[in-house]
Parts: structure tokens; C-alpha cells; sequence
């Protein structure tokens, strides 16, 4: 109890010292200010809830004004409106239905809609006017679009032959340009004057088999040399079933304009007048103008002499005109490999670009033999031809081409340490060859034969190993990461199995200098020089 009295004496005393203002504790001092932090966060939170509190009740009651001070107007001037149509009625002695508007349908349903429209109140008014706008636009937009390709398209417009009298825009052309003399109208008018204005290519044609370039261009009656040129055949030495070949308007040639061509220059290259370009209209060319490099233009009754080699190819002007569409196949893939036989185990002979005319000799199995008809000859898939399986029985079938080869150099590069003994970095025997090059260069297998190991190998760093059979083994090492085949795959002669690094394994004994192919081949698990094997 005296504890208890003297607890309550000293907190008095304190209370005391406070009341009369002198010095305080400082636990007091603190929670003094904890306390009045916490009154003024409760305050500012009472506020800013009053705050918002008012502002969504004045704006419901804004709200609530406007709906109140606008739908009884527009009722008032509804009811008004009806009242005066029957006071009217009564006035004249007619019926009401005599006043009633010709908008105002008879039918109760849709009088109840048209109604039900007036007391739609001004916002959702707006939103229907919004969304019928941009329905309205897109709708514009679409038809425009829909329009649009049809007029610039290159579709030839095709008229009666009756109205086939000149063409329009050629005859506005020459009321505004300088009169040419006699000669010039003898060169320009008279080929020019019956063409309507169309793209330069009006018509294509898909080749068959034993067409010739003569027939086509008496079919079309243009001359040789301007379906020659049209089609760029001079860059294609195999005239093939299916190639498509466009066909110009009239007689002349394509040319794309050049950096530093004039239409004077260009005029006087191909032998023509510079009219007979202005006035060929879907040129788009005027002769104040500069001409924009790299346009293709058509020069009405311009020449153009034949490649010398392509002369001599197919036996003179004659020769060409002769040229017959054989049976081709055409490349579907950019690098596409052309090999010495029908077989992966054959080496490289080049590669093939994609969209090539290759001419079909022969076939084994799903292999073809090729010409580019330049005299090159070679064997590819058949499906990278794009070849049917019926076309490929057409073939003949042949079994005239050599044996395949046994080895081919597992990579490209430079022997930087032959095999046997050596002294550097220090004397020991070199049981296989170094090839280097730069890193990422391909390796190949040197023989076909299957997979032994692929991977992480001891000493060798990423490495594969390939049986060959009768006790024939290979070996590449310090490939640059893990190679992409793997232990039991089969590999023919040539097939990509890595790529050259310098990787090694430094617990197994392995040691590289630099970016190299480390190549060995062992007989019965010795190794021997591969030099031996490789052509």
C-alpha cells in the first residue's frame, strides 16, 4: 500500500512540474508528439473524406439538376406540339390525323420506338451520334479502300474495238509538247497511236513443252528480241517448261534507269527517238523532268544487240529465235549443293542459288542430273528441284557416273602441324594432322560410317569420333561447342558434324594453341598418317 502511495505521490509531483512549466521528461516530450502525429494524420484523413464525400454529392446533384431541367422541356414542348396540331384541327374542322407529320409512322410499334426515342436523355444521345459517325467513316473508308487497288491495280481495262480510236492521255501529251518534224512522227506516231494506256506488260505466258521463242513472238506479234530482253533471258541459259515469261504491248525494250542517264542518252543507246519514251504513257516520264534511277522504262521500237557468248551458245539471231523449252526443274533453296554424283557421299561441285532453270538429264534413285545449260553438269535432290514424283519417273534412268569416293578433307584451312614427331612446345609424337582457320569454320566427315562419340571427349575437348568400318576409326577434335550429332547416327561422306574451335581437356592431357581441327585416323587403334587416306 505504501508502494502504491508513493507511485501516486510521484506521478502527481509530475503532473505537477508539467501544470506549473517546468522541464519535462523526455519519454514524455515523445509521446506527447507521437500523439499529436497521430491526431493531425486522423484529422487530414476526416478531411479529405469530407472532401470527397461533397464532391460526389455535388455531382449527383448536378446530375439530378440536369436531368430535371431538360426532360421536362422536352416533354413541355412535345405536349405543345400536340396541343397546337389539335388546335389546329379543330379551327380548320379536320381530322387530327390530318396534322400528324409524314415522319410519324402509322404502325404502333414504331410509333412506340419513335416515342421511346424522345425521352432518351442528352448523353446517351450523344454516345449514339459518336458511334453512328464512326460507323459512318469506316464504312467510306472501306468502300475507298475496296475502290482504290482496282483503279491503280495493273488489271487491263478493256474496251470496245470500235473505241480503240487513240490513246487519251498520249493526245493530251502531244497538245502540250513541241511538235516533232516528219521523221519523228514517222518513228513515234504511227506505232504509238493505237495504244490505249495500260501497264507495259498486258499479257503472260506460262511455257510449254516444245515451244519456241519465234512462235511466241508471231503469237503475240512482237519481235524475239523484246520478249528476250523482257524476261532478262540472257542471265538464264535454260529456256524451261513452266518459266514465266511476260509479254510488252509492242515492240521495243526494257531498260532500268542507271545513275547519270539522260532520257537523250538513253534515246540514242537503243536507238529511238527521246518522244517515243515521253509518249509512251505508262512510263510516267516528261521530258522537264528528271528520271528517277532505278524505274524500269519501255522504249517503243528500241534495239538491243545479243550477248556475244549467247550468240555463239545457240548458233547466231536465228539460234535464239529457235530456242525450245525443255523439260527444268527449278531451285527451291538458296545454297542448294550440286554434287559429282547422285549421292551425299560425292563431293561439292558448287551451289545453286534459289529460282535457278536447271535442265533435267537423267535421274537415279531421287537423285537428277543437271544442266545449267551453260555446260555445267551435276546431280541434286530431287525435291529441292521441286519436282512431282510423276515428272521424276518421266525421267530415264541412268547408272552412268563413277563410283564414290572414299575420303574428302574434313575441313578447309592450313596444316600448322603434320603427323609425327615434334618439337613445339615440346618433343612428342603428333598422331594426327592440324588444320586451322578462323573459328566457326565447318568440319566434315571425311568418310561415310556411324558415330562412335560426340561430346565432351578426354584430352580432346568437344570432340566425334566415327567408325568407318574394317577397323578404320576417325577423330576431330576441339570442336568449338557440342557437335550437332550424336553417338549411333549414321554420317555420309561430307556431312557437316561440327565446327573448328580450340577446346580441351587439360585433366585428360590436352593442350591447344589455338583455333585448329586436331584430325586422326587409326587402323585397328593405331594411328596412322592421314595423309594416306585424303585426296
Amino acid at each position: 500500500m505504501r508502494c502504491r502511495r508513493a507511485g501516486s505521490g510521484s506521478i502527481g509531483r509530475r503532473v505537477a512540474l508539467e501544470d506549473s512549466g517546468m522541464a519535462q521528461p523526455a519519454w514524455v516530450v515523445r509521446a506527447r508528439r507521437a500523439q499529436a502525429r497521430r491526431q493531425l494524420i486522423v484529422t487530414h484523413r476526416l478531411e479529405r473524406r469530407q472532401a470527397r464525400h461533397a464532391a460526389l454529392t455535388a455531382y449527383l446533384t448536378w446530375l439530378g439538376y440536369i436531368s430535371q431541367r431538360l426532360l421536362p422541356v422536352r416533354r413541355r414542348g412535345i405536349a405543345a406540339a400536340r396541343a397546337a396540331l389539335a388546335a389546329r384541327a379543330v379551327l380548320e374542322d379536320m381530322p387530327l390525323e390530318a396534322y400528324t407529320p409524314t415522319t410519324y409512322s402509322t404502325d404502333a410499334s414504331i410509333r412506340a420506338w419513335i416515342d421511346l426515342l424522345y425521352h432518351v436523355s442528352p448523353r446517351i444521345a450523344a454516345h449514339i451520334v459518336a458511334i453512328s459517325m464512326v460507323l459512318a467513316v469506316a464504312l467510306v473508308s472501306a468502300e475507298l479502300q475496296l475502290r482504290l487497288p482496282v483503279a491503280r491495280s495493273g488489271i487491263p481495262l478493256r474496251q470496245p474495238a470500235q473505241q480503240l480510236i487513240g490513246d487519251i492521255q498520249i493526245q493530251r501529251q502531244i497538245i502540250g509538247v513541241e511538235q516533232p518534224s516528219d521523221g519523228d512522227l514517222a518513228v513515234v506516231g504511227a506505232p504509238i497511236a493505237g495504244i490505249i494506256a495500260e501497264p507495259m506488260f498486258v499479257d503472260y505466258h506460262m511455257l510449254e513443252e516444245g515451244e519456241t521463242l519465234g512462235q511466241l513472238a508471231a503469237h503475240y506479234h512482237v519481235s524475239v528480241d523484246s520478249i528476250f530482253w523482257a524476261n532478262d533471258l540472257a542471265a538464264s541459259n535454260v529456256f524451261g517448261v513452266g518459266q514465266e515469261l511476260r509479254i510488252p504491248r509492242m515492240t521495243g525494250i526494257t531498260h532500268v534507269i542507271e545513275p547519270g542517264e539522260t532520257l537523250e542518252s538513253i534515246a540514242a543507246r537503243f536507238q529511238v527517238q527521246p518522244q517515243a519514251i515521253v509518249l509512251f504513257a505508262p512510263n510516267g516520264v516528261h521530258a522537264d523532268q528528271p528520271l528517277s534511277v532505278g524505274q524500269e522504262m519501255f522504249i517503243p521500237g528500241g534495239k538491243q544487240e545479243y550477248p556475244q557468248e549467247y550468240l555463239a551458245q545457240h548458233g547466231g539471231v536465228a539460234g535464239i529465235a529457235e530456242m525450245r523449252a525443255v523439260v527444268a526443274g527449278m531451285v527451291q533453296e538458296a545454297q542448294t549443293t550440286l554434287r559429282a554424283g547422285p549421292g551425299r557421299d560425292y563431293s561439292r561441285l558448287g551451289y545453286l542459288d534459289a529460282g535457278e532453270h536447271m535442265k533435267l538429264l537423267a535421274r537415279h534413285t531421287t537423285w537428277v542430273k543437271v544442266d545449267n545449260g551453260a555446260g555445267v553438269q551435276g546431280w541434286v535432290r530431287a525435291d529441292l528441284l521441286g519436282l512431282s514424283e510423276t515428272a521424276l519417273t518421266k525421267l530415264a534412268e541412268t547408272n552412268d557416273f563413277p563410283p564414290p569416293p572414299r575420303w574428302v578433307w574434313p575441313t578447309r584451312g592450313v596444316i600448322t602441324s603434320p603427323f609425327g614427331w615434334r618439337s613445339a612446345p615440346w618433343r612428342m609424337f603428333h598422331d594426327g594432322l592440324d588444320i586451322a582457320n578462323d573459328a566457326g569454320t565447318k568440319i566434315y566427315s571425311a568418310s561415310a560410317g556411324q558415330v562412335l562419340e560426340a561430346g565432351w571427349c578426354r584430352g580432346f575437348g568437344y570432340c566425334v569420333k566415327i567408325d568407318h568400318g574394317d577397323g578404320v576409326t576417325s577423330i576431330y577434335g576441339h570442336m568449338l561447342k557440342r557437335p550437332p550429332v550424336h553417338a549411333g547416327d549414321s554420317v555420309g561422306v561430307g556431312d557437316m558434324i561440327g565446327l573448328m574451335g580450340s577446346s580441351y581437356d587439360a585433366r585428360g592431357g590436352g593442350y591447344s594453341t589455338g583455333v585448329h581441327l586436331h584430325f586422326t585416323i587409326k587402323v585397328n587403334g593405331k594411328a596412322v598418317n592421314p595423309l594416306k587416306y585424303l585426296p
